[in-house]
């Protein structure tokens, strides 16, 4: 499986994630929505043997102690991603995130004309919580 074709298919699509797990098929993520690549599920140690061709020789010995690992990709082609790898269910699990080179406007984000007044404010700090 070539990882560099899916994500330059990731980029010319746009999608924000891209998931790869064992059994399933890749998926892709599109404005919130998930979408199959294929109908045929990943085959056992698929998953491994791709995400070990993405670690430096540093990388992999952290994932085998740690059994989780974040670290950053480039193609030339395709732009740069943050990509996470774990172990579920007794096998590896990628998670891939699109890291966009264009930081979107305010207006482009269809946010309040409120929210750009208060991050344009010179001095202060904003905080944005949840529940």
């Amino acid at each position: 499986m070539d990882i560099g074709y899916f994500l330059k298919l990731m980029t010319e699509k746009n999608a924000s994630d891209m998931f790869l797990t064992t059994g399933a098929p890749v998926y892709i993520k599109i404005e919130g929505k998930l979408y199959p690549l294929g109908n045929t599920g990943l085959p056992p140690g698929m998953v491994k043997k791709i995400a070990y061709s993405l670690m430096d020789e540093g990388q992999a010995p952290q994932f085998e102690r740690e059994l989780e690992l974040n670290m950053a990709i480039a193609l030339p082609d395709a732009g740069r991603f943050r990509v996470n790898v774990f172990k579920q269910r007794g096998e590896v699990g990628m998670v891939i995130r699109a890291i966009r080179s264009k930081i979107p406007s305010i207006e482009e984000l269809n946010l309040p004309q409120v929210l750009k007044d208060v991050i344009m404010t010179p001095r202060g700090l904003v905080l944005v919580v949840g529940s």
